[in-house]
């Protein structure tokens, strides 16, 4: 598989990922959404508004954290690649290497 060409069809998103039902990060989730619902609950409608202004701007924020995460990851993986395709030559020769 190419991953660029795949990457270029569509048929690869980074974004799309699915919690695991059995995975730690699920079970925060689900002891989260309740205490999420009670504190909705308990409040005035005018702080439920002010509830959900927060809410969705720490959202916004961990996306663009998220995609700033990955941006610098590919970016660090391809130096990497990079990195290694050019000839390196340190201080000590490796058996077999000229000079």
């Amino acid at each position: 598989m190419y991953v660029l060409k795949e990457l270029w069809r569509g048929n690869i998103s980074p974004t799309e990922r699915f919690v695991r039902p059995e995975s730690e990060y699920a079970a925060a989730l689900r002891q989260l959404n309740p205490e999420l619902e009670k504190l909705r609950n308990g409040i005035s409608p005018e702080a439920r508004r002010q509830m959900e202004v927060v809410e969705d701007l720490r959202s916004r924020l961990a996306m663009l954290e998220n995609e700033e995460y990955f941006l610098y990851g590919f970016r660090l993986g391809a130096g990497l690649i990079l990195d290694i395709a050019e000839p390196y030559r340190g201080q000590f020769s490796s058996p077999g290497e000229r000079g």
